[in-house]
């Protein structure tokens, strides 16, 4: 950190030109639009770059080095890559160009890494927190740039929110400093200080809702993220940056219309695989799925394949072919690092990256079979003694009595929740299944029940996708697996009954 100060701090006494070179999805995005606003003003030229998912694929961009060269940059901070890019960083330093790292990705297999790189996982790393994202390591440095006497009208707390927008959307674990900067980010997002966000919120009809981290996992990141995936990341980047609300609406409907876009693109690649897998004669047997064609928008990929993963708890990896090329996206399960297996078979790739749940890769088509192979082993070896299906873990039974506004208060101190700090799971037992159970708005399951004391609840189960729906539940004893959440309507308050799943009671089971 130390001597990424100092180069930051030589280039603005020198006044060499400065490009911070981002990556396509939200992580990349809002550390880019961090540093670019936290070095705007400053007296010296501030450039800003992105990736297309499809000209430059994954890591440091060479037409972003090569662009730097000719245009006589002299410091290139790179955010959420630039670990695995030793080469692109050494032609960098050979046309006098410095290098900032700001990344967590995983090392590449040798562990050397070129340019002065902020990541702390790096090998002999002495920060006590191995998992911040991208974003949280860039805020970092502005956190050290500051100490060091650089800094304009911009502090580094005046990015909270970006860096919880970040932290949720690269599933960082919220435990420890992350669970903290989303805490805090979340009170400056509900300020709605920043136009760009507001705009989002508007466009996704969210107005009037306290903005939860579940409100940004499952509407603004996927919004997002949506043009890096369909086609170039930029406005996403812009609506971050801009304090114009004019301009911010405008790309709040770009980023609307992308997203509608990204939705119908994934659906086609995950029907295509489910067909697939369906069609496969072993595949109860196998550890993981890695499939490819050449009909897939390789922008929704790394969605589709988190997709099966939910659905049927492997590894997955599908790749887009294009000629004699084919670039793909991974997803992993919990317990089963995907960037170490990729480590095992990297003798058969171009070029690879991510991390232990997420994983880049581009791949020449004719080693395709060659590679499915070797990592079928891989994972065999990986996934042995887990369970072939997901598991719902059950954290502890709650009556309806128990679902009060107490509990909601006591869960709210708890959170926010996500990766690495979920949401309790609860199970209701013996509930019988009332009239007026059916199904409302959008395809979601309106549950109305009562238990053996005569307590009557109801329960929403978003997005109902089981094989069974109302008429097969109506008068059934169940058990319900939920969470508990906060409601409101007319404004006023209740703890909300979410249905996570439910499991029929046997005949003549009490």
């Amino acid at each position: 950190m130390e001597k990424a100060v100092s180069l930051i701090n030589r280039a603005f006494r020198e006044k060499k030109k400065i490009l911070i070179h981002g990556d396509y999805d939200v992580d990349g995005i809002s550390g880019t639009a961090i540093l670019y606003l936290f070095f705007k003003g400053l007296a010296v030229e501030v450039l800003r770059f992105l990736p297309d998912r499809r000209k430059d694929g994954y890591g440091l961009s060479k037409r972003a080095v090569k662009w730097a060269i000719e245009n006589s940059v002299g410091l290139l901070i790179a955010v959420d890559c630039g670990t695995s890019d030793g080469e692109l960083v050494k032609e960098a330093h050979s046309h006098g160009i410095d290098v900032v790292i700001c990344d967590h990705h995983a090392l590449p297999t040798d562990k050397t890494v070129e340019g002065v790189v902020l990541n702390p996982i790096r090998e002999g790393e002495s920060y006590p927190f191995k998992h911040l994202c991208g974003t949280g390591v860039a805020f970092k440095l502005i956190q050290a740039l500051e100490k060091s006497g650089l800094g304009g009208d911009r502090k580094a707390e005046d990015f909270l929110d970006l860096l919880a927008l970040a932290t949720v959307g690269d599933l960082a674990p919220l435990v420890d400093e992350n669970r903290h900067y989303v805490q805090l980010g979340l009170g400056k997002i509900n300020q709605m200080s920043r136009p760009g966000l507001r705009a989002i919120r508007d466009c996704a009809r969210i107005q009037g809702r306290e903005i939860t981290a579940r409100h940004l996992a499952f509407v603004v990141v996927p919004r997002l993220n949506a043009p890096g995936r369909v086609s170039n990341a930029k406005p996403s980047l812009e609506i971050l940056c801009t304090d114009d609300e004019v301009e911010a609406q405008k790309l709040a409907l770009i980023l609307e219309r992308e997203n509608e876009r990204r939705r119908e693109l994934t659906d086609i690649v995950k029907l295509d695989v489910e067909d697939m897998i369906a069609n496969m004669p072993d595949s109860g047997e196998r550890a993981g799925y890695i499939l490819a064609s050449e009909e897939w928008d390789e922008g929704v990929l790394g969605i589709a394949a988190a997709r099966i993963v939910e659905t049927l708890g492997k590894p997955a990896i599908l790749m887009s072919l294009m000629g004699n090329v084919a670039k793909g996206s991974g997803r992993s399960i919990s317990g089963v690092n995907l960037k170490e297996q990729l480590d095992k078979c990297r003798k058969h790739l171009i070029r690879y990256g991510g991390h232990a749940q997420a994983v880049g890769l581009t791949i020449e088509t004719a080693r395709i079979p060659d590679f499915e192979k070797d990592l079928a082993v891989c994972l065999k070896e990986a996934t042995g003694g887990m369970p072939s299906k997901p598991v719902l873990q059950i954290d502890a039974d709650i009556s309806i009595e128990e679902c009060t506004l107490e509990l909601i208060e006591f869960l709210r101190m708890c959170g926010p929740f996500g990766v690495g700090n979920r949401a309790p799971v609860w199970r209701i037992r013996g509930s019988r299944v009332d009239s007026g159970t059916g199904f409302v708005g959008n395809g979601h399951l309106k549950l109305f029940f009562h238990n053996s004391n005569g307590r009557s609840a109801d329960a929403i189960g978003f997005n109902w996708n089981r094989p069974f729906g109302p008429s097969e539940l109506y008068g059934k004893t169940v058990d319900l697996a939920v969470t508990i959440d906060k409601g409101s309507y007319m404004n006023q308050v209740y703890p909300e009954i979410r249905i996570i799943d439910i499991e029929h009671h046997t005949e003549g089971e009490t």
